[in-house]
């Protein structure tokens, strides 16, 4: 499963996540983890002025702020992937596929 939006993308294999944030100049930067090491999921629905975000709590991963983006990019960590209203139908399906592969 993958989803774009926002300068962000987040794919899900069925036991790792890979979220990837566009940065001036260098490409994209890349974030990868497995379902075990989730310990959290927080989703928050866009609205008419703020992006949606689905938040991964993830033990020592980063929260350092990604600061180099491009415009119209969102600056939030790496365990972070902001979406607006066009995806929140995709990103609830996610959010139940992760769930459902953090139960197995």
């Amino acid at each position: 499963m993958h989803i774009h939006a926002r300068r962000r993308s987040i794919s899900f294999s069925g036991r790792t996540i890979t979220i990837k944030a566009a940065v001036k100049g260098l490409g994209d930067r890349k974030h990868t983890f497995s379902v075990e090491k989730i310990s959290g999921i927080k989703n928050v629905p866009p609205t008419a002025f703020k992006p949606g975000r689905l938040v991964f709590e993830v033990p020592g991963a980063s929260k350092t702020i990604v600061e180099d983006v491009p415009m119209y990019a969102d600056k939030v960590d790496m365990n972070t992937f902001t979406y607006g209203g066009m995806n929140s139908k995709h990103v609830k399906d996610l959010e139940a596929a992760i769930r459902k592969a953090m139960s197995a």
